[in-house]
């Protein structure tokens, strides 16, 4: 038979509310969505450009808002690496498909692009799987 070895147990997060390791899985999600819709803006300010450069990307690289998506990605990534310190990767991945919800409503938003009926659909769909996890991961942590 195969020994099993025991998953280690994951450190306890710091205290306070802003150290919440599903707290920072929201913010990763938001700022992951926020810079998507950034870089968007970015690539759009060089949509009529068919060189070699804006084909590579580096001409998006001259947008404010390429630079704003970037940093953006970056704090998300901190958030990410944080959370994943006190949490196990199958239920932090998971938890991040709220991306998938929130770029379709931001672009709505600030792009103005529309929501169709079957990716509205599939917005409760994942809204409903994330209600769903969450409620059996407080069931679990309950009974620890």
């Amino acid at each position: 038979m195969h020994d099993r070895i025991p998953a280690p147990a994951l450190p306890k997060p710091a205290p306070g509310l802003f150290w919440n390791p599903y707290l920072q899985i929201f913010l990763t999600v938001l700022l992951t969505a926020a810079a998507q819709i950034l870089l968007k803006m970015g690539a759009d300010g060089s949509a009529a450009d068919d060189s070699v450069g804006s084909w590579l990307g580096i001409r998006e690289l001259g947008s404010g808002w390429t630079w704003l998506g970037i940093l953006a990605f970056v704090a998300s990534f901190g958030g990410w690496l944080y959370a994943l310190r006190f949490l196990p990767l199958g239920l932090a991945f998971a938890l991040t498909n709220g991306v998938h919800i929130f770029v379709p409503i931001g672009s709505w938003l600030f792009l103005h692009e529309k929501i169709s009926l079957l990716r509205g659909s599939g917005i409760l769909v994942i809204i409903a799987g994330i209600l769903l996890l969450a409620q059996s991961v407080a069931k679990a942590e309950e009974r620890v």
